[in-house]
């Protein structure tokens, strides 16, 4: 009976070793598959023997291996999304202004031709409204060439009825346009940062122009 007994003992220890043996890597492999994280990095499994969990460790591993790759070409596939939203919002912000920049001069060199007397007062309010515009511009390449500029803001006192007769006075030259400007204050005042309301009030322009049906 001794002799059973302690043989009875000897096999439940190998049995419990064995059994741990077993289920200590498959207790690894299910709390790492718990944990795998799709965009972030995954460690592999250190299992050196050669037997049936050595080969399922081994595709664990290899998936992991896949899954950083897939990871890298997500994120750089994201970072390239980005940039061309970015890209796209920047082309469209300028945009918007150049077109009637360009008829702006172009109305300047006729007024030159055809009514030289005043040139003097179209030059300066012309001169005046291209100024602000490309200071709008600069503004837009400088906040493209780097992010943190664009949530920074340089509030000012502004005139809105100055600022909207600028605009206006570019957009005029837009062929087949008629805007006009009316304001029922005489100096209305705001603190806002300049080039983000001219950005504003050209998009909102640019827009109706464009939706206006011909005609």
């Amino acid at each position: 009976m001794n002799v059973y007994v302690i043989l009875l003992i000897v096999t439940i220890l190998l049995a419990f070793v064995v059994s741990n043996s077993i289920t200590k890597p498959l207790k690894i492999i299910s709390q790492k598959m718990t944990n795998i994280d799709l965009k972030g990095s995954n460690k592999p499994i250190n299992y050196s023997a050669k037997d049936e969990l050595g080969d399922l460790v081994a595709k664990y591993n290899q998936m992991v291996g896949e899954l950083q790759k897939s990871a890298a070409v997500l994120a750089q596939s994201e970072r390239e999304t980005a940039w061309r939203e970015m890209a796209k919002q920047v082309a469209h912000e300028i945009k918007n202004p150049l077109t009637p920049m360009k008829l702006s001069i172009q109305y300047l060199q006729r007024s030159i031709k055809d009514e030289p007397e005043r040139v003097a007062q179209l030059a300066e309010r012309v001169s005046k409204t291209l100024i602000e515009q490309i200071d709008n511009l600069v503004d837009i390449a400088n906040a493209f060439s780097s992010f943190a500029k664009m949530t920074k803001t340089e509030n000012e006192v502004i005139n809105l009825n100055s600022l909207l007769n600028n605009i206006c006075d570019l957009f005029k030259q837009e062929p087949n346009t008629n805007i006009k400007f009316t304001s029922h204050h005489q100096r209305p005042l705001v603190f806002l940062d300049r080039n983000q309301l001219v950005s504003a009030f050209n998009n909102i322009i640019k827009n109706a122009v464009q939706a206006s049906k011909e005609g």
